[in-house]
């Protein structure tokens, strides 16, 4: 009933805005300056209760706002104003909590790989070549989403490859993992084969 409600409301005030020739939402425009300092006071207060409520996640936080931040149109001024927070994420000198923090499926990823020691059949201690998109992903951030070998930004198509083989005593640990465009890891797939 609730939505129908809004639904009448919002038709009957664009029919009396027409027929006024659009008095109201000239009106309404006039007030962008205050909606404006709403918006931006309901950011910085909800941003605070956060760090209030939940100061582990403080960093978390402040190194999203500077990836979204850092991709939206602002202008010289703005960008000046909002250097400080660019550089409070990359140096580690945040609010509330420790560098080091990690969520559970950051360390998950991390320690994940190592050699298990799963038998097989014939008695030899082996790992699956099984690495996850997950973490394929992880190790593409990690190296800047750049390829191993030629230094060239990966495709969507990119591999990872292990430092040291399986079969020489490799993991799929990500300490042992690179990842490495499909012509680079062709070519070293290829000498090592050789």
């Amino acid at each position: 009933m609730k939505f129908e409600l809004i639904i009448f409301g919002l038709t009957a005030f664009f029919i009396i805005n027409t027929y006024y020739d659009g008095k109201y939402v000239q009106l309404m425009k006039s007030w962008k300056k205050y909606y404006q300092m709403i918006m931006i006071g309901f950011v910085g207060l909800s941003a605070y209760i956060f760090m209030r409520k939940y100061p582990g996640h403080t960093r978390s936080l402040f190194t999203h706002a500077n990836s979204i931040i850092k991709y939206m149109p602002i202008d010289k001024d703005a960008g000046d104003l909002l250097s400080p927070l660019f550089n409070m994420t990359k140096a580690g000198s945040y609010y509330g909590g420790d560098q080091n923090q990690m969520t559970s499926q950051q360390m998950r990823v991390l320690h994940s790989g190592g050699n298990s020691g799963q038998d097989d059949n014939s008695g030899n201690n082996k790992t699956k070549r099984c690495v996850s998109e997950t973490k394929k992903k992880y190790v593409a951030a990690e190296q800047g989403w750049k390829c191993g070998a030629c230094k060239n930004q990966l495709p969507a198509w990119f591999e990872v490859d292990h430092k040291i083989r399986l079969d020489n005593g490799g993991s799929n640990h990500v300490d042992n993992l690179v990842a490495l465009c499909r012509d680079c890891h062709g070519k070293k797939t290829a000498f090592e084969n050789l």
